[in-house]
């Protein structure tokens, strides 16, 4: 039996390891940590800061199996309460990049990133950071049915979503669900990087996607 259901505290350990699993092979964690021994590790360490945030102001669902997390979808929403303790504890994401790439490395992927900014919706809106399901069970509806959760929700009282994601295969799963993609970054690889500057084929993308409230859920 399977139940989706708000996260606490005690689900976050479990949380960052579905991440740091499902994303291994996600090319935004390719191009970010490329060292594919250390990949699921350092990501559930970059993440790790932002879980702890996302779930004490609420803002993580998981899908349980058997008393196990098997998908994690969390969401940043606007309007938040700035002043929460949790925002001043250590470490943050940024500095714990930071620690793994370096501050100038971090730097670059944090700007890169944040220019998708450009794109967000026009009246403040709630963000999909993270939508990770187990590998073992993707393929399943799993990811489906747990953001079906909340966009219900946001659709009762008229609230726009949107996301980013760097992974095209994604960008189905996600038009089903009523997103669509309205514009892109790309985040061109560091120098030192194999890549080739302005080789289309060997950057990475980040598409972002909007979904207007109420909008059919497939």
């Amino acid at each position: 039996m399977s139940v989706v259901r708000q996260a606490g505290p005690a689900d976050a350990p479990a949380v960052r390891t579905v991440l740091a699993r499902a994303y291994h092979d996600n090319p935004l964690m390719r191009w970010v940590l490329p060292d594919e021994r250390t990949r699921d590790d350092a990501c559930a360490a970059w993440l790790g800061p932002s879980v702890d945030r996302y779930v004490a102001l609420g803002g993580v669902d998981v899908l349980v199996e058997d008393d196990e997390v098997v998908a994690a979808a969390a969401w940043r929403e606007p309007g938040l309460d700035a002043q929460h303790p949790v925002l001043r504890t250590l470490p943050t994401g940024p500095g714990v990049l930071a620690a793994l790439v370096g501050p100038e490395r971090a730097a670059d992927v944090l700007a890169r990133l944040g220019a998708a900014a450009a794109w967000a919706p026009a009246v403040p809106a709630p963000y999909l950071n993270y939508l990770a399901v187990r590998p073992e069970q993707q393929g399943a509806g799993l990811g489906a049915r747990l953001l079906e959760h909340r966009l219900r929700r946001y659709d009762a009282v008229g609230v726009p979503t949107w996301l980013g994601t760097t992974d095209p295969r994604n960008v189905p799963f996600y038009a089903r669900l009523g997103f669509a993609v309205v514009g892109e970054v790309e985040l061109t690889p560091s120098s030192g990087d194999r890549a080739v500057p302005g080789d289309r084929t060997a950057a990475t993308v980040l598409r972002v996607l909007h979904r207007g409230p109420a909008d059919p859920l497939a």
